[in-house]
């Protein structure tokens, strides 16, 4: 069970934010290629199977900006995307971070060891890194090592978001059931965890979803010499959706593919 210090609590309903502009900025294998510290990050994480490429399409309304594929796994960078968020008050940019997906059986044993020190390196190390939005399949429960990166997030000083992901899969009465379970595995209360749907949109727009979740964990940390944006900020425009990929399987797993100027890489 982990430290309920180490899961982000709710507070009262968020009202108003969404995301008006998202765009690939660039892929990282280490802390040299990140992009400069010049806003809130928001890293989200889960086993290679979790559907966090599904998730950040829907979080965005960007078909195909975190592309898909048919074989979980294979995604080994941070992948980071640059999003405006529009809501009460000035707009707020925050960076997205997909990190590599873990728990993958078949992916070799020293790569699997390289990530776990990417992403460690990346939770004690990145200053500008605000939370990390952890996801959970509900159908499977939260496994010894989603428990182990919550504690490792614990030990950085990072509030973590336990989102349980693919709720459209169970019934509504399962799913009460399924947030006390997960709750209880984390040491919170059932409050404290979300659950969504990417093909429902379920939990992540409107006055409590995650989208608000997030704007408030990016609000939360002070970055030296970063000034908010003013009022009268002019608004970015709206971005046209991107292609749609071959087809994303059910459990929307992530693909790879090598990073471009014009084309975002595949994410976990």
């Amino acid at each position: 069970m982990c430290d309920t210090g180490s899961v982000a609590k709710q507070s009262t309903p968020r009202s108003g934010w969404r995301i008006v502009h998202t765009e690939f900025e660039t892929s990282a294998v280490k802390a040299g290629q990140c992009p400069t510290a010049d806003r809130p990050e928001v890293a989200f994480a889960g086993r290679s199977n979790a559907g966090k490429s599904s998730l950040i399409n829907a979080l965005t309304n960007r078909r195909g900006l975190a592309r898909v594929s048919r074989t979980p796994g294979r995604t080994r960078l941070l992948n980071f995307f640059a999003a405006r968020f529009k809501g009460p008050g000035p707009d707020l940019g925050v960076r997205l971070v997909d990190l590599p997906g873990y728990g993958f059986a078949q992916a070799h044993k020293s790569i699997r060891e390289t990530w776990g020190g990417m992403i460690e390196g990346y939770l004690h190390n990145r200053e500008v890194l605000a939370g990390l939005v952890l996801l959970i399949d509900v159908r499977r429960g939260a496994s010894d090592l989603d428990l182990a990166l919550a504690e490792l997030a614990t030990e950085a000083g990072r509030p973590t978001l336990v989102v349980g992901t693919k709720a459209d899969k169970l019934g509504k009465s399962e799913r009460g059931l399924v947030r006390r379970r997960v709750a209880e595995t984390f040491g919170v209360q059932a409050r404290d965890i979300v659950l969504t749907s990417a093909t429902e949109s379920l939990g992540i727009h409107g006055h409590d979803g995650l989208v608000g979740d997030i704007a408030e964990l990016a609000r939360s940390i002070e970055i030296p010499g970063l000034e908010p944006p003013s009022e009268g900020a002019p608004p970015e425009a709206e971005p046209t959706e991107a292609e749609p990929t071959d087809g994303e399987p059910a459990d929307g797993e992530p693909g790879e593919a090598e990073p471009t100027d014009a084309e975002p890489p595949a994410a976990s």
